[in-house]
């Protein structure tokens, strides 16, 4: 039956996370390029969260993604989600090359690494606009938060990552993860007004 109503036939299908790291494991050039274009931005802002050092992370996101290309016929198919994949494996690589650099070779604990925390670019758009007492009051909650506590939130709520995915990153139980979220927040709640809670958090 005809209803006299147009067919659209120029619609665009965007290809999913998965069906992009299959063409990827076949060598096609362009869905590593969108792979790329989709998640370097996301893992560097990580990575200079996780370490301050802009030249550290960049050489290990561009190794990152060479290994990426060169080993791609060896890699799992089974990954379903790219950037929580290429997030573990920053991390790791990240860690590796701080532990050959003499400076941090005498730290005592790997498990209590800095974890340094700024807000995304788009929250700080935000946050420019609020008073100055308010970016006083978020530094202030910041800081009474852990190491652990101010990663997880950022992977949990600035990544978007999952509970699973952030307790496979951060080397957790998700038990842990859910404990580690839910004492931060609770302590985020005693110190910040529940509408700049709200914004942080970008609920």
């Amino acid at each position: 039956m005809n209803t006299g109503k147009a067919v659209r036939t120029d619609l665009k299908v965007v290809p999913s996370h998965s069906s992009l790291w299959g063409r990827l494991l076949e060598g096609d050039r362009h869905a590593f390029a969108e792979i790329y274009e989709t998640h370097v931005d996301h893992l560097y802002h990580y990575g200079m969260h996780f370490c301050r050092d802009h030249e550290r992370v960049n050489d290990n996101i561009q190794d990152l993604f060479q290994d990426l290309w060169l080993t791609r016929e060896h890699l799992s198919p089974q990954v379903q989600h790219i950037r929580y994949y290429l997030i573990s494996s920053l991390r790791r690589r990240l860690l590796r090359s701080l532990q050959r650099d003499r400076r941090w070779q005498y730290r005592d604990s790997w498990e209590g690494f800095e974890f340094e925390f700024t807000t995304p670019q788009e929250n700080k758009l935000i946050l420019e606009e609020t008073a100055a007492e308010q970016k006083k009051l978020l530094q202030a909650a910041l800081g009474n938060l852990t190491r652990r506590q101010r990663e997880a939130i950022y992977l949990r709520f600035y990544q978007n990552l999952g509970y699973n995915e952030v307790a496979g990153i951060m080397s957790m139980q998700v038990d842990s993860v859910y404990n580690t979220i839910s004492k931060a927040i609770a302590i985020l709640k005693k110190n910040l007004p529940f509408p700049l809670l709200l914004l942080f958090l970008g609920r």
